[in-house]
């Protein structure tokens, strides 16, 4: 098999790989602007949860609650948001 063919065949491993890791970066840059902001948009939240892979769930759930813990009165789609994480 020459290196030529062997790209062919890696192309769509490969491909995976960047979108995956653009999906990561992504999700790593809303995660981080989320936990920064006292007040996160629900559009940003709905981003998150339309990139988040299940290996990541723990990641956003754990700043879902730290949000709910440091408010006293917390907004309730946060909590809503983290009870559908729990199932």
């Amino acid at each position: 098999m020459s290196q030529s063919d062997e790209d062919d065949v890696l192309a769509p491993e490969r491909e995976a790989e960047r979108i995956l890791t653009v999906r990561e970066q992504v999700l790593d840059l809303l995660l981080e602007k989320v936990e920064n902001d006292h007040y996160p948009s629900s559009a940003m939240l709905d981003d998150i949860e339309r990139l988040l892979t299940p290996w990541r769930r723990e990641d956003y759930a754990e700043i879902l609650m730290d949000k709910i813990r440091q408010d006293r009165y917390p907004s309730r789609h946060l909590i809503e948001r983290a009870i559908r994480l729990s199932s």
